[in-house]
């Protein structure tokens, strides 16, 4: 786990020092630099949503774990445990959607 956090730690100062041209980049410019700060805005925007959508992915698919592992422990909790696991799964598919349209609407700024 330990090196899974160096990782995503590592991706997530790649994402802020890729990302900061592009954000910064005046958008009434049009000169060479400026297009390349926007290209490089593109793909800090697409690394964010990446990581977005891994983490999103990696939250639900533990959450689905540990809900069937309950209900296999326990069987006659399954209702109760289905149910609170559809709840936390809009939760976190909302907050990755959130994430997303973040950054997107960054990238086309």
């Amino acid at each position: 786990m330990l090196k899974f956090s160096k990782l995503m730690f590592i991706a997530l100062v790649a994402f802020m020092i890729v990302a900061a041209p592009g954000f910064a980049a005046d958008s009434n410019d049009v000169s060479v630099a400026t297009e390349s700060a926007k290209g490089w805005g593109y793909i800090g925007a697409g690394i964010g949503a990446g990581l977005a959508i891994i983490g999103v992915g990696m939250g639900i698919g533990r959450l689905a774990g540990s809900a069937l592992e309950g209900m296999a422990r326990q069987p006659e909790a399954g209702a109760a445990l289905r149910t609170t696991m559809i709840i936390a799964a809009a939760l976190i598919e909302g907050a990755g959607f959130f994430a997303l349209v973040i950054a997107i609407l960054l990238a086309t700024k």
